[in-house]
């Protein structure tokens, strides 16, 4: 994250009369010009944690630059599952929604050999999910049809606990109407979370599993032994987990053979997804993990090599501003060829995850 693209982004949101309402009231909380004080990421905790609950509550608009509600027309709205709480709102301009999501893509399709021009099959969220418009962009930057959907409603299936008469029933409902898709179209590129696509794969026949070249998982962690189990049972398909939300947009494994560069991912972590940010808008940070809710999240540090720590999102684009931003999720830090940090064996953080809001999604 150069010091150029902070500046540039910091102008417009810190502007003292065309600037975001939200962000304004923090600087005069400060006490301190932004703009001329921070330029660095390293800078970025000086600002405090990001409200969440703002995020749930205030006008969308308070979050983006007065100087281009003129492009709202233009703006691609986006909201969270709701696994925390009540969901999170942003808004993403075309090309940040392409920067945060196609893009990412393109490049992991591009290093692991995903398959193009296939007939996609979607089960996931639609309605006010980034995701569902994702899922089209991606098949459609493949040269392929838009996708088959079954629409997943995630914060409903948060509601019902496991096992429950009314998980069972939404399941089936979903799934029935996905073996529909599956039976009667040529179904080859699957997107979907790890339990659907475990549920999915328990229905059908070994004719079509062994029809499927692509598959990508979205949305939950695909920890190695569920991948393991699903590598025998669709031993055609290129399996591309990705990991990100509605709020940030999606990152991806690193390819550690590329070309005629050979590396090998760190002693201990050979079977997991280890996922880089490609995006330079974006910022990953893993900063200690609190003691529990109740502790200070420390912004100032990042752990070391090794060591688990708590995803912090810093996303700088002109529409809309995330700093600071203290994510459900924890993670290991882990070196990567580029010399940047991924991010490996990524699980929730039991205090800010309710175990009975997990869901599917």
């Amino acid at each position: 994250m150069n010091p150029h693209h902070i500046r540039t982004v910091f102008a417009l949101h810190f502007d003292p009369h065309q600037g975001s309402p939200y962000w304004l009231e923090r600087q005069r909380q400060l006490g301190f010009d932004v703009r001329q004080e921070i330029d660095s990421r390293e800078e970025f905790h000086r600002l405090g944690p990001m409200d969440v609950n703002a995020l749930r509550t205030r006008p969308i608009t308070d979050f983006i630059p007065r100087s281009l509600h003129r492009d709202l027309p233009t703006y691609l709205l986006s909201e969270t599952g709701g696994t925390t709480g009540d969901p999170c709102r942003r808004v993403f301009s075309p090309q940040e929604f392409d920067n945060a999501f196609i893009g990412p893509w393109l490049k992991a399709v591009t290093e692991h050999g995903f398959p193009r021009h296939g007939r996609w099959l979607f089960v996931g969220p639609g309605g006010p999910h980034i995701i569902d418009r994702s899922a089209r962009f991606m098949a459609r930057s493949l040269e392929s049809l838009e996708p088959f959907t079954v629409d997943c409603d995630v914060r409903w299936i948060k509601r019902q606990a496991k096992d429950s008469m009314g998980f069972r029933l939404y399941m089936d409902h979903v799934l029935a109407q996905a073996m529909n898709i599956i039976g009667h179209q040529q179904i080859d590129t699957l997107f979907t979370t790890p339990p659907l696509l475990v549920a999915l794969a328990d229905l059908m026949h070994r004719e079509q599993r062994q029809c499927i070249r692509g598959i990508h998982t979205g949305g939950m962690h695909l920890d190695p032994l569920t991948a393991s189990k699903l590598r025998d049972q669709f031993p055609q398909a290129v399996i591309l987990p990705g990991y990100g939300n509605s709020l940030f947009g999606v990152t991806f494994p690193v390819a550690w053979d590329i070309g005629h560069e050979h590396h090998a991912p760190p002693l201990g972590l050979a079977k997991e997804d280890v996922f880089y940010v490609g995006d330079p808008a974006l910022w990953l940070q893993l900063a200690p993990i609190p003691e529990n809710e109740q502790t200070p999240q420390d912004l100032c540090a990042s752990v070391d090599p090794g060591q688990r720590g708590r995803v912090i999102v810093h996303r700088l684009d002109p529409s809309f501003l995330l700093l600071n931003l203290a994510e459900r999720d924890t993670a290991i830090a882990v070196p990567c060829p580029n010399g940047s940090i991924g991010l490996a064996c990524i699980e929730p953080l039991a205090f800010a995850t309710p175990r009975d809001r997990q869901g599917v999604y």
